[in-house]
This record gives C-alpha cells, structure tokens and sequence, in this order.
C-alpha cells in the first residue's frame, strides 16, 4: 500500500511541474483570435482561434496587478467591439497607446495588448513576403483622453475603438506613487510587513483585479468610444 501511495504522490508531484502553481489568480474570460500565421504554418486548423488567458498574461508579466488587469481587459472590450461577429484577426489590428513608454506602467500595460492582439513596434515580425506581419502596428502617442487610453483599429475597415482606463478608480493612482497599497509593497520587499499585513495586503490587491477583469464595458473604470 505504501508502495502505491508513494507512486501516486510521484505521479502528483510530476503533474504539478507541468503547470504553475498559482497561489492567488484572479479569473477572466479568455480571449480568442484568430493567427493566420500560425494558420499556413499548421499550428491550428483553419478558422480556429488561438486562446490568451489572464493567467499566460500574468505569466508573461511576471505578475498580476491593476495594470495588467487592465490592459487585458481594455483589449478584450475593445476587440469584441470591433468584431461583433467574429473573431479579431492577429496582423490586422493595430494599436496607439496613448503616452508614451516611460510613463509608470504603460510600458508593461502596451506589453500586454501585444501579447494579444500581435501589434508591434519596428521590432514585430515583418511577416513572411509581408503575410502575416506585426512590426509598425503599435506605437505611442498623444490620445486627448483621461486616464491610461488605447485607440484600437481594424486595418481592413478602418472601424477604430478607444478604450480609456481609470487606474486611480481601482485604488492604485500610477500619478501619485501608486497610492497607498504600494506602501505595503515596499513593507514587503523589505521583509518588514507582519503576516497579517501581508495576507490583507494579497486580498486586497487580488480582488482589485479581479474587480477589474470582470468589470463592466460602462458604468466602472473603463469608457469606450466607438468610431466607423
């Protein structure tokens, strides 16, 4: 029976090495965009979507917070308003990310919006003969629009959507430092905040995002301007 035992916590412990072991994760929906990229090349069927989750975005930030919340859920409102019918295509959005990419935050928050859309700067991939390329599809640049803004376009139909986001509505303010939760971030790195602390601290900070993943196109932090 030991013998066993021992077998099936092996067998558990090689599983939990194939995923990461989330001690906190807000949810969201996940997001579906089609590649044709990755389509010529076989790595979906044709017409099938790739799926961008919170938690592979969360991944390749190295966190989840405010943010990042909200760069993905800015993304999701703004693709489901430009393809009310169907699936956003990778290669043929692009993005302005209003500001520019010293400003706290919005550097990693333009990280994420070409984590799923494939919008890229001159360092995206220029496509095979053209086909399929991301560079030159994001950049940065005044938006006249409060809080973090995102203009997001269809290169087929020239149908654009922004998107702006309140990150001082959710109770960090990128403009003042952060605002109070980031105080017990630095308590934190330096090994000083109490157990209790750091566990009011992780509740508080997790629920804003999830407050965020799931908060509503209007009426919470986020506006949307739609323009054809």
């Amino acid at each position: 029976m030991s013998d066993r035992q021992t077998a099936a916590e092996r067998s558990e412990d090689a599983q939990n090495t194939d995923r990461t072991q989330w001690e906190r994760l807000a949810d969201a929906d996940p997001i579906r965009i089609r590649d044709p990229l990755a389509e010529v090349l076989g790595m979906v069927p044709e017409g099938e979507p790739l799926v961008v989750t919170f938690d592979e975005v969360a991944k390749a930030a190295g966190h989840a917070c405010p943010a990042v919340a909200g760069a993905y859920r800015s993304t999701q409102i703004a693709l489901e308003q430009l393809y009310p019918d169907g699936l956003p295509v990778r290669s043929r959005i692009s993005v302005v990310v209003g500001g520019s990419p010293d400003e706290p935050g919005l550097g990693p928050m333009a990280n994420v919006i070409r984590h799923i859309t494939g919008a890229a700067d001159q360092t995206g991939f220029g496509g095979f003969g053209g086909y399929g390329g991301r560079e030159n599809l994001l950049s940065y640049d005044d938006i006249d629009a409060p809080g973090r803004a995102f203009r997001f376009s269809r290169e087929d139909t020239d149908d654009s959507v922004l998107v702006t986001f309140d990150p001082s509505a959710t109770g960090v303010d990128p403009d003042d430092g952060g605002g109070t939760p980031m105080q017990t971030v630095g308590k934190l790195v330096a090994g000083e905040a109490t157990d209790a602390e750091a566990e009011d601290f992780y509740e508080s900070w997790h629920g804003r995002v999830q407050r965020i993943l799931t908060a509503p196109v209007e009426g919470g932090p986020f506006t949307v301007s739609v323009s054809e």
